[in-house]
């Protein structure tokens, strides 16, 4: 049996065959809206680079809105939709959905972890952000 996240990879590049666009091809954005999201609030960002629509995805995004509700302003949580936003996908190098990437209050990269990551691994990489 395939590994789940070889299968997830393997469904993102069709995918995005089946769009018409090559998943390969996609250049950096001169500017990062995610760091300059993070450093204009002055907020730790969670990056969800995800598509929505596949099982670990949708787990991501259920664990992520307790974390909204539970941090409420503190924490920006800003989805990234794989398929349409490439720009980002190849910026923050990531090959699987769903990746996490948390980015600090000065734009700085603190983390990168694929795979859905459970409500109190996210907490336990806030505390150690600074985030109470």
């Amino acid at each position: 049996m395939a590994h789940p996240f070889r299968t997830l990879a393997l469904m993102f590049f069709l995918v995005m065959v089946a769009l018409g666009s090559d998943p390969t091809s996609a250049s950096p954005p001169s500017t990062d809206e995610l760091v300059t999201l993070a450093k204009s609030s002055g907020k730790t960002l969670i990056a969800d680079f995800g598509l929505g629509f596949c099982m670990q995805c949708k787990k991501q995004a259920e664990t992520l809105e307790r974390v909204r509700k539970a941090y409420g302003d503190k924490v920006i949580v800003r989805m990234v939709n794989a398929v349409k936003e490439q720009a980002l996908m190849a910026r923050y190098e990531v090959e699987m959905v769903p990746t996490l990437v948390f980015i600090d209050a000065a734009g700085n990269v603190v983390l990168k972890k694929v795979g859905p990551l459970g409500y109190e691994e996210i907490r336990d990489q806030l505390s150690r952000m600074g985030v109470k």
